[in-house]
């Protein structure tokens, strides 16, 4: 599941899903993640306990932990624990610690609010910090779902995990038949898989590399190892997938052609420019019923 503040995918949040993600199954929960979930409200520090780092953009950080493991950089795929405060009341509008699991994104792609990228530029694995975020590098004067317009926001974070991330090789598509629909959704299918093709309502588990039509890599499951999650026909996904997988049988290496009615459209978001075509290399890996 990702969460509110990223800036595209899933619609994830990483760029594909419209509305909230599919609710995993709960876990046993450890003690240790019970107590962070306890702790998710606004802890206040003095200024002995909290010494803030100024930014020239008007970002604040301060490391209230340190950790002793690798400095963050781009195309580093980080694990984030975190919650999410608006500074004029304190009140918490989001917690990866509620939902129990971390998130996991690559830096350096926009997938983030650009507070947090700058944040954790100066940040390393094991650091537990709090981020001041002013409004102009959050959701601006407009706001998002439960963050009102021109809202500076207050993070508490615990960096997890980080590690280099290798880019994906795209697919061989030459050579390849190319499926054009009557909606102008353009499907290559690099390798057939077998069995019957995924009906409505069907969950999918799919792999997916996302390229902008330059060629720049904007987000990845495979980057991730996280396999995504959706529903199929119920609008959790770009227009373009939930038409695409639907001409997909389990174990279709495709690649998706989408033009931008069937995915962001004229206004774009994130890091993908208005009335972009995207280009998805897909795998379904697997249909559940």
């Amino acid at each position: 599941m990702y969460p509110r503040f990223l800036k595209f995918l899933p619609m994830i949040a990483l760029l594909l899903i419209s509305c909230k993600a599919l609710k995993q199954p709960e876990a046993e929960v450890p003690a240790k993640v019970e107590e962070k979930i306890v702790e998710s409200a606004y802890v206040e520090y003095t200024t002995e306990e909290l010494k803030r780092n100024t930014m020239a953009s008007g970002l604040q950080y301060a490391v209230i932990e340190p950790g002793d493991g690798i400095r963050l950089r781009p195309e580093m795929r980080v694990s984030i624990h975190y919650s999410g405060f608006l500074e004029e009341d304190l009140s918490l509008f989001d917690s990866s610690w509620e939902r129990r699991e971390p998130i996991s994104f690559v830096l350096g792609r926009g997938m983030v609010i650009p507070g947090w990228e700058e944040a954790l530029s100066y940040l390393r694995v094991g650091d537990i910090a709090r981020i001041w975020i002013p409004y102009a590098l959050a959701y601006g004067e407009q706001g998002r779902g439960p963050i009102p317009p021109k809202s500076n926001l207050i993070f508490d974070i615990e960096v997890v995990e980080a590690n280099m991330v290798e880019l994906p090789e795209p697919f061989v598509i030459e050579e390849q038949d190319t499926i054009f629909t009557e909606t102008g959704l353009q499907i290559i299918i690099v390798e057939e898989g077998t069995g019957e093709l995924p009906v409505q309502g069907s969950v999918l588990i799919v792999h997916y590399t996302g390229y902008l039509s330059n060629g720049v890599l904007f987000d990845s499951s495979v980057q991730r190892e996280t396999p995504f999650r959706f529903m199929l026909g119920t609008g959790q996904v770009l227009r373009g997938w939930d038409e695409g997988f639907t001409m997909l049988r389990k174990g279709s290496r495709a690649r998706l052609i989408i033009p931008p009615h069937l995915a962001y459209g004229e206004r774009g978001t994130g890091p993908i420019p208005p009335g972009e075509t995207l280009l998805f290399d897909v795998e379904l890996l697997d249909i559940q019923y």
